[in-house]
């Protein structure tokens, strides 16, 4: 691979980090309880306590709610994966210098 190449694949990589970074910052984080009562949950942590944010128990909502944490799972499994990629460039790079 040319040293432009590895240029450009550290350059697009760092492009989608900050996009995943972005995409997961939109999104909710934390679990979905249940309490006995029936009412939904989120619970998340923030600057290390842990809160309970109030969802009720409408089914659609909670769904929505389901989804959009496994996409930000997902997104963070991705950003994990293009953090790995982007040592891997720098490491490259370092030995073609």
């Amino acid at each position: 691979s040319s040293a432009a190449s590895d240029v450009y694949k550290r350059q697009r990589n760092e492009q989608m980090i900050l996009q995943y970074e972005s995409l997961i910052e939109a999104l909710p984080k934390g679990s979905i309880a249940c309490r006995k009562n029936g009412y939904y949950y989120l619970r998340y942590r923030e600057n290390g306590k842990l809160h309970d944010k109030y969802i009720g128990k409408d089914t659609e909502i909670v769904d929505t709610i389901r989804e959009k944490l496994a996409l930000r799972k997902h997104y963070t499994e991705m950003l994990s994966a293009l953090k790995q990629e982007q040592k891997t460039i720098h490491k490259l790079l370092e030995e073609l210098a």
